[in-house]
């Protein structure tokens, strides 16, 4: 019976690491949007190298955070001198971890953590926004 649970549970951790293994390139830069559940309002998010910028679909006010990978899905923000004049509460909140989960090529699922709120927990269903040609 041990051995049965052993395999099950290396099975797991098996099927685990190949999840996290996902292709999250398409996702590292470029421009993204999502509705915030809360205020109901389009939020346009781009990413470039290590800089994303936030803004609200029907606002001209832009934030911007400064960025890192931490593995091919997973990255963290924080946020620029020049949000924190705008936004001092933003500091309240520590440094924010987001997690990509691939959908398709043009949607994903995004996780996001707020390190100095442990229980606070956000799930968004991200479209990415491609240039029309």
């Amino acid at each position: 019976m041990k051995k049965i649970i052993f395999t099950i549970c290396l099975m797991c951790g098996s099927f685990y690491s190949y999840s996290q293994a996902a292709d999250c390139s398409e996702f590292k830069d470029g421009t993204f949007k999502f509705t915030d559940p809360g205020s109901k309002k389009v939020c346009i998010i781009t990413r470039d190298g290590d800089t994303q910028t936030e803004r609200m679909e029907d606002s001209q006010e832009t934030y911007t955070f400064d960025l890192k990978w931490i593995d091919e899905c997973t990255y963290t923000i924080n946020p620029t001198s020049s949000t924190v004049q705008k936004r001092k509460e933003v500091l309240r909140l520590g440094t924010m971890t987001v997690k990509i989960v691939p959908d398709s090529d043009s949607t994903y699922t995004q996780t996001v953590h707020v390190a100095n709120s442990p229980k606070y927990k956000r799930r968004d269903k991200v479209l990415v926004v491609r240039d029309k040609k």
